[in-house]
């Protein structure tokens, strides 16, 4: 990682004192509290009792707590957002500020029209809305952690101090990867080892409250609002992507040259390593081989693209969106896609065709990949695909959304009614718009030659055209 000449220093502080009964017992008490927040609760108008002592946010932080990186930047450390804004894509550490003065740091796990649930310490509180000021987020963990780990160096009591601020923010295996680290420099670090018997238990306690495989059902987002019957039926029951595997296309479409944050453990890295013994690629000697294990992640990455170790693309972290995406989600996904051509009476909705989309939650991951794979491996009656990665301004993607005087592909008449009037109505005026050009620029954008994605996925109508369907009118 690029500190850009700064050095983040932890203060060594003296060893302290080895966890004892109590501390234990509360350790995997509030643990516990993960089993509970998987159990639903009925609807409260009052927050639970908060913690004796909250962690409210303090000015400068506590003794235990690895300190952020000196001359921060508050615009990069946090966003102040309303409560409508929350993000929806997963836990994110934030600090709720209640009207009343009170404020409250933990992990944000749930948002509804009525309250929020914030995981402080394992103990789920909620807090209604209407007491809420506003919300903030503290920079991704991921992003502090690989700042701190990057310049703590290898003082097994500074590795502690994060494997301990880790366990705080429920990141139980990279504590454990830590606390593994600390202990093969000193292998009698009692606190360490103690530390690490507590959360591999807090870990085995959050494995036993997740489903089994088998008991798992597909994702389905919430609706929005309200709409007919009929219409949304088709959207509670739209099948989503896992975010394994949004997580596993991020990695396909990450761009070396400009990549997004990277999480590879360890434990990856070897068996990339002892898999591909006697590659040219793998140094022969040990101390070459070590060498790997200083590189940054994109560049153990761009090695495991070389070595073609697809097995392992799953275990490989992104933390943001590859540039490509983020491209679609915003200048395509949010800027039309989801308003013009997936709404109930389009695309959206039960006379959408074989081509349906997801209308809710237009910023989330798993509708925005969940659309795209839709798009990327659709066929028309001819067989021709809606994006043209080779000649981006022919893709039927954008040729659909094109006055029809104007293209090469036509719109189908979509009749509505008795009179059977047909209701499509272009979304752009003319390719000059800046929202098409801004749509051709994202299709270039994505990464070449186009991979074809190990997931298996079943959209809610077929993706490849029946032996009996019309070829479109060019």
């Amino acid at each position: 990682m690029d500190n850009r000449g700064q050095s983040l220093t932890m203060a060594r502080q003296p060893r302290r004192e080895l966890l004892g009964p109590a501390r234990v017992a509360a350790l995997l008490l509030a643990a516990a509290g993960l089993l509970a927040a998987a159990a639903p609760e009925p609807p409260s108008s009052e927050p639970a009792s908060p913690p004796t002592t909250p962690p409210a946010e303090p000015a400068s932080p506590p003794a235990d707590e690895a300190p952020s990186p000196p001359q921060a930047d508050p615009a990069r450390d946090e966003r102040v957002v309303g409560v409508d804004e929350l993000d929806d894509t997963g836990p994110r550490e934030a600090t709720i500020y209640l009207k009343d003065g009170q404020r409250f740091t933990g992990l944000l796990v749930e948002e509804t029209d009525g309250y929020l649930v914030v995981r402080i310490e394992g103990i789920p509180t909620r807090f209604p809305v209407k007491d809420v000021d506003r919300v903030r987020y503290l920079r991704p963990v991921l992003e502090r952690y690989e700042e701190m780990r990057a310049a703590m160096g290898d003082d097994p009591d500074q590795i502690v101090r994060l494997a301990e601020w880790l366990r705080a923010r429920e990141r139980y295996e990279l504590a454990l990867e830590e606390l593994s680290r600390a202990l093969a420099i000193d292998p009698n670090h009692a606190e360490a080892r103690q530390l690490r018997t507590v959360i591999a238990k807090l870990l085995e306690l959050r494995q036993r409250s997740r489903p089994r495989p088998e008991e798992r059902r597909p994702q389905v987002l919430p609706v929005d609002e309200p709409a007919g019957e009929a219409e949304t039926s088709v959207q509670r029951t739209f099948p989503l992507l896992t975010p394994e595997q949004i997580n596993l296309m991020k990695v396909y479409e990450v761009d070396l040259k400009r990549p997004p944050r990277l999480v590879i453990k360890r434990a990856t890295v070897e068996k990339l390593v002892e898999g591909n013994i006697g590659h040219p690629l793998i140094p022969v000697t040990k101390e070459g081989r070590d060498a790997i294990y200083r590189k940054p992640p994109r560049e153990i990455l761009d090695l495991m693209f070389r070595l073609q170790a697809r097995h392992l693309y799953g275990e490989v972290e992104v933390v943001d969106q590859p540039e490509s995406m983020r491209l679609f989600r915003d200048n395509v996904h949010r800027a039309w896609l989801v308003n013009s051509c997936a709404t109930n009476a389009c695309h959206g909705g039960t006379e959408a065709g074989r081509l349906i989309l997801y209308n809710r939650r237009s910023g989330s991951d798993p509708a925005v990949y969940t659309n795209f794979l839709i798009l990327e491996r659709f066929r028309l009656a001819d067989g021709t695909p809606l994006i043209d990665y080779q000649h981006p301004e022919r893709s039927v993607l954008l040729q659909y959304a094109l006055p029809r005087e104007d293209v090469v592909y036509r719109h189908p008449v979509v009749p509505r009614g008795v009179s059977g009037q047909d209701a499509w109505r272009p979304v752009f005026r003319s390719t000059g718009e800046r929202r098409y050009q801004q749509a051709v620029e994202w299709i270039r954008s994505m990464y070449q030659p186009r991979p074809d994605y190990p997931i298996p996925y079943t959209p809610p109508a077929p993706s490849l055209p029946p032996e009996d369907e019309e070829p479109v009118r060019r």
